[in-house]
């Protein structure tokens, strides 16, 4: 019995036995049986790589167009609060310049009305001493003064100063043996400066060139007198 069963092993492993033996001998076979299913691999995966890039390439213009737009909406932003800003300085501006005007105008006002009130007490009274009357002028026109140089206006000093177009307005030219041509001999209205800008000319009378036929009648008129 144990002569059988080792006679069937045999026979059994045989097979197999010879089935490997045939791998052995015919190695190109097996090869050949396995290259096409790695072809069939690289194929697919060269289409996987190819259809992903193909995805990318697609997604690639959407995201750089949303990335436009996305930069395109921040400068609009950003343009927009520029544009609110500087507006409102603009009224910032504009409302702190009329609070200064109108704080200035307050002040100046506050300063003149007591010199109105000296004026209304001085044409009150009844009095015939011309004297005091214009005394008390003078004494307004000095508080007048006053409040003006505290504001930085000066008057322009024009009496027999040459002539400055910058400074002075002429009104006339009169011909004058007494002065230089070009002097100023009347001042009708005073000229002020603030700081070193004139803010009004002073209106004059300029002298001018004497003509020889108004000279010699100056001096026959002065010996006519003489004789007299």
């Amino acid at each position: 019995m144990s002569s059988e069963k080792q006679i069937l092993t045999d026979e059994n492993d045989e097979p197999g036995a010879a089935s490997s033996a045939d791998d052995a001998d015919n190695p190109q076979d097996s090869a050949a049986t396995s290259e096409p299913d790695n072809h069939e691999a690289e194929t697919e995966g060269s289409e996987a790589e190819q259809s992903a890039t193909v995805d990318e390439d697609e997604d690639e213009p959407v995201d750089e167009l949303t990335t436009a737009k996305r930069e395109a909406a921040q400068i609009q932003d950003r343009y927009l609060r520029a544009v609110a800003e500087l507006d409102n300085f603009r009224k910032r501006t504009v409302k702190a310049r009329a609070e200064t005007r109108d704080d200035t105008l307050r002040d100046v006002l506050l300063q003149i009305a007591p010199l109105l009130d000296n004026l209304r007490r001085a044409l009150a009274q009844e009095t015939e001493d011309a004297a005091a009357v214009r005394q008390g002028v003078e004494i307004i026109v000095t508080q007048f003064k006053e409040i003006l140089s505290g504001y930085g206006l000066q008057e322009i000093e024009a009496m027999g100063k040459p002539f400055d177009p910058n400074e002075h307005e002429a009104m006339m030219q009169v011909p004058s043996a007494e002065h230089e041509p070009g002097i100023v001999m009347q001042e009708m209205e005073k000229g002020f400066r603030l700081r070193d800008k004139v803010v009004r000319p002073s209106r004059v009378i300029v002298s001018s060139q004497l003509d020889e036929s108004d000279s010699s009648k100056d001096k026959s008129d002065t010996e006519e007198e003489g004789q007299e």
